[in-house]
């Protein structure tokens, strides 16, 4: 049996891995379009390459990169911080000879103004490179491995990442490089219009209680259904790989304060009556209520998986949405 915390940690596994999936994708089109297109500098109408790594650097390694050839032009980095002495190159030549030029540059005019001389490469794999810099550099440090980025490397920085610093850089990706194709919608299209479908019927025909359960109680709800507790918290760990998609349909009708009130009303209502009808049998209420959206999805004209309206509604049940709790006193029974 899973305790809650247990649970947490699942669900925070989950989302750092769709997180780190959707950050792929991003940066994987951003690879593809760098390829297939001669200009670097301006690779889309809407997109300029040297801010873009400017900001998503700033935002992985917490520096103060600014635009180096806004006074004037950089010949060896396009991007720099004094404060920490790191310059950056933003390039698509990966060549041993750009390397070479661009340090031949640079520690003429600038190795005693910046510790640091990195390589980034709008690439998802940089070639391994073995030349020998070491009579060049006359002491100054670099590093192929160290001091090269690809898009590769930056992603396993997104790796490390705490899950609110990941869900930063995953925003500013998708600003930037929505362009580059059709916003992502997690591998999931259908379910995410289903479940898009859903929640606006549950907007329109929900009316807020005047005596919201101000207190939700989980645990207190799996002792009133203790007989079916093992089977209602299956419902969520069984489906939690499907919590991306419905957080993604959440973001896209905008659940604000209002129509969360709408939707909870909704679904405490349909699942009170549900356990009426079920003679407050949860297992089969629950089923019940899975058939029901099912069924307002097909109407529709759309389809989806199952397992995403299991796990929508076991999340619903966490919240106390799902069979809410009666009122203090009326039993001595509180949500998962």
């Amino acid at each position: 049996m899973l305790d809650e915390s247990s649970i947490l940690a699942r669900i925070v596994a989950v989302q750092r891995e769709h997180q780190l999936d959707e950050a792929r994708e991003w940066l994987k089109r951003l690879s593809d379009y760098i390829e297939t297109n001669a200009k670097l500098r301006h690779f889309n109408a809407n997109i300029e390459i040297e801010p873009f790594f400017r900001d998503l650097l700033n935002r992985l390694f917490g520096w103060s990169l600014r635009d180096s050839n806004l006074l004037k032009n950089q010949p060896s980095f396009d991007l720099d911080d004094e404060q920490n002495r790191i310059s950056v190159q933003v390039t698509s030549d990966t060549s041993p000879k750009k390397i070479r030029d661009t340090l031949r540059n640079f520690l003429r005019a600038d190795r005693f103004r910046y510790n640091r001389l990195i390589f980034v490469y709008p690439c998802e794999s940089k070639p391994k490179s073995k030349i020998d810099l070491r009579n060049q550099l006359s002491g100054f440090e670099f590093e192929l491995d160290r001091d090269r980025f690809d898009l590769g490397d930056l992603l396993r920085r997104i790796q490390t990442l705490s899950i609110d610093a990941q869900m930063d850089v995953l925003n500013f990706l998708r600003k930037e490089l929505g362009s580059l194709g059709k916003a992502l919608r997690m591998g999931a299209d259908q379910n995410v219009e289903a479940m898009i479908t859903i929640l606006g019927h549950m907007m329109e025909s929900g009316q807020p209680s005047p005596r919201p359960e101000l207190s939700p109680d989980g645990a207190r709800k799996l002792r009133r259904f203790q007989e079916h507790a093992e089977y209602l918290k299956r419902q969520f760990t069984l489906h939690v790989g499907c919590y991306q998609t419905v957080e993604a349909a959440r973001k896209a009708v905008g659940l604000d304060a209002v129509r969360s009130l709408r939707c909870a009303a909704w679904l405490k209502e349909r699942s009170l009556a549900a356990l009426d009808e079920q003679s407050g049998d949860a297992k089969r209420a629950f089923d019940q209520l899975v058939a029901l959206l099912l069924g307002q999805v097909h109407r529709s004209g759309n389809d989806c998986d199952e397992s995403v309206v299991r796990y929508f509604l076991a999340d619903e049940l966490a919240r106390c949405n799902v069979f809410p709790n009666p009122d203090e006193g009326a039993d001595e029974l509180s949500c998962v």
